[in-house]
């Protein structure tokens, strides 16, 4: 798994006035990409100096950001310790008795595997690649609204999924982005808008911002069934935004949206959770279920591992 992380790309360090959130993932990454697996608060230090091009600052202002970098690491240290009384044996990190982050287990399995892969999924611009991660982040979120809901039917939308353990019935697989909507339509029994469905380009073959959906069939070809659209988002900057995608404003273009309730979740690999143990920004929350890393990690069994093709 080291492999997927780009040493080169890693010289730069998130900006010291970004979320702990942000901050504690780059150390575990950094963490990761020694060969011994554990890195002190200096070596910490020396590559955010580095990567800041402190030579060109001047000997004061060098020393007020080596004591912001002292801070900045000690609150990490604290996140790491309260990731770890949060998630138990699932959080492969530790601070050991040389008071280095470290990988605390030899071998890792299960969760430990799925917990790296999030936060891979996290941190997209540290990776050598990211379809895959990408990818494989979408089937996660599948696999967890099946666990969440056993009696609903979900599948994922869209063409560009290139996971090769998905089967048939868990996507709606057509290329062109109208047909895909047709055969919307027809899962989640809610009509079509036909002037808004001819608008669509015949070269469109995205997704129109849509990445999951399910229904809870209830023994009948009526409609108002329950209804859930989902959104997979990997970036800290951007998952806010995407909210919009799976609105209701944005499918009644397209779907007679009124003739049921739809349920929007927006799933981030990200770790949402502040020193409070609260959502680190719950103001940018917008009519959607938000899961994230840590509730991700609370349904997730081994079988989530062995879906994945990236690692």
């Amino acid at each position: 798994m080291k492999d997927l992380i780009s040493t080169a790309k890693l010289v730069k360090s998130p900006d010291i006035s970004d979320t702990i959130s942000v901050w504690t993932d780059y150390c575990e990454l950094l963490c990761l990409s020694e060969d011994n697996r554990q890195i002190d608060r200096d070596q910490l230090s020396s590559i955010v100096i580095k990567s800041d091009d402190f030579a060109n600052a001047s000997e004061r202002a060098q020393r007020m950001r080596k004591d912001k970098l002292s801070i900045k690491f000690e609150d990490v240290y604290k996140h790491v310790c309260l990731r770890k009384q949060l998630m138990g044996d699932v959080y492969p990190f530790d601070i050991n008795e040389d008071d280095q982050l470290c990988l605390r287990v030899d071998e890792l399995v299960g969760q430990n595997k799925l917990y790296i892969f999030l936060l891979y999924a996290s941190n997209l611009e540290y990776m050598q690649s990211v379809h895959k991660l990408t990818s494989d982040f979408e089937v996660v979120c599948l696999m967890y609204m099946r666990k969440l809901f056993p009696s609903m039917v979900f599948k994922l939308f869209g063409s560009s999924n290139c996971n090769t353990k998905l089967q048939a019935d868990d996507v709606i697989n057509d290329v062109k982005l109208s047909d895909r909507i047709i055969n919307l339509s027809k899962f989640i029994t809610v009509s079509l808008d036909p002037e808004g469905l001819s608008k669509i380009s015949k070269l469109n073959h995205g997704d129109g911002g849509l990445d999951l959906v399910g229904v809870r069939l209830m023994g009948d070809d009526r409609k108002s069934i329950p209804v859930i659209f989902g959104q997979c988002a990997c970036s800290y900057d951007q998952w806010s935004a995407k909210q919009n995608s799976i609105s209701d404003r944005q499918w009644e273009k397209y779907l007679r949206t009124w003739e049921t309730s739809i349920q929007t979740y927006i799933f981030i690999p990200i770790w949402n959770i502040n020193s409070e143990k609260q959502f680190e920004n719950d103001l940018e929350l917008s009519h959607c279920v938000l899961v994230d890393r840590q509730r991700i990690l609370h349904l997730a069994d081994d079988s989530f591992v062995q879906n994945l093709t990236s690692i």
